[in-house]
C-alpha cells in the first residue's frame, strides 16, 4: 500500500513537469510566430518636408489632426511621436474636391510611387496620404513628387473618400465631411499595416 502511494506521487509529479514543459514550449512557439504582438509596427504621421520645413497650411494641419484622431480611435495601430521610432511613415499630402483635382494631384507623383485609380464625383471630397517604408533618402520619404533611387524604398498612396454606404436618409453633405474622409483613410491604412505587420517588424534594423 505504501509502495502504491509512492508511485502515485511520482506519477503526479511527472505529470506536472510535463504540463509545465508543454506550456512553456507553446508560449515560446507563440512568441516566435507573433513577434509583432509584443511590439507592433509603429506609425508616424507627418506633413511633407521641404528643405527641412513642414510644407504646412491651416487646412493641411487640420487634416493631419483628423487623420491622427481617426487612426488613434481605431485602437489597432501603434502611433509613435518620432520618426526614429517608426516602422511606417504616413504623410498627409493634401485634401481636395472632385475627380479633376485628385487626378491632377496623382499625375504629379513620382513614377516609383504606387497609386491606384480612384473615381469620385465632381463635388466629392477626398484626403490624400502616402505610406512610406524603408530608406527613401532625404525629402523623398515625405514628398511623393521626389524621385528615390533606393531599392529599399516603398511608397504607396491612400485616398480617403466620403462614406457611400451610409443610409440614404443621411444627407449627402453629412457623408462628405473631412472627418468621414479621414475615417475612411484610417481604415484603409489600418488594413494595410495589419496585413503587412510581420514584414514591417522583420525590416527593423
Amino acid at each position: 500500500m505504501h509502495y502504491l502511494r509512492v508511485m502515485l506521487r511520482l506519477v503526479g509529479a511527472l505529470a506536472v513537469v510535463v504540463a509545465f514543459i508543454a506550456t512553456g514550449s507553446a508560449g515560446a512557439v507563440r512568441a516566435a510566430d507573433e513577434p509583432q504582438g509584443a511590439n507592433p509596427a509603429g506609425l508616424f504621421i507627418t506633413l511633407p518636408i521641404m528643405n527641412g520645413f513642414a510644407d504646412a497650411n491651416d487646412a493641411l494641419v487640420e487634416t493631419k489632426g483628423l487623420v491622427h484622431d481617426a487612426l488613434g480611435g481605431l485602437g489597432t495601430v501603434r502611433l509613435v511621436d518620432r520618426l526614429q521610432e517608426s516602422d511606417v511613415v504616413l504623410t498627409v499630402l493634401g485634401r481636395g474636391t472632385g475627380f479633376d483635382e485628385l487626378t491632377a494631384a496623382l499625375q504629379g507623383l513620382d513614377a516609383s510611387v504606387v497609386a491606384s485609380p480612384v473615381m469620385l464625383h465632381a463635388k466629392e471630397r477626398y484626403i490624400e496620404a502616402m505610406v512610406t517604408v524603408g530608406s527613401c533618402g532625404g525629402e523623398a520619404t515625405t514628398n511623393a513628387t521626389k524621385e528615390s533611387k533606393s531599392p529599399s524604398c516603398y511608397r504607396r498612396i491612400f485616398v480617403g473618400l466620403g462614406d457611400h454606404e451610409e443610409r440614404q436618409v443621411v444627407p449627402k453633405a453629412a457623408r462628405n465631411t473631412w472627418t468621414i474622409c479621414a475615417n475612411a483613410l484610417a481604415r484603409d491604412v489600418q488594413a494595410w499595416v495589419t496585413q503587412n505587420a510581420t514584414r514591417l517588424v522583420s525590416l527593423r534594423g
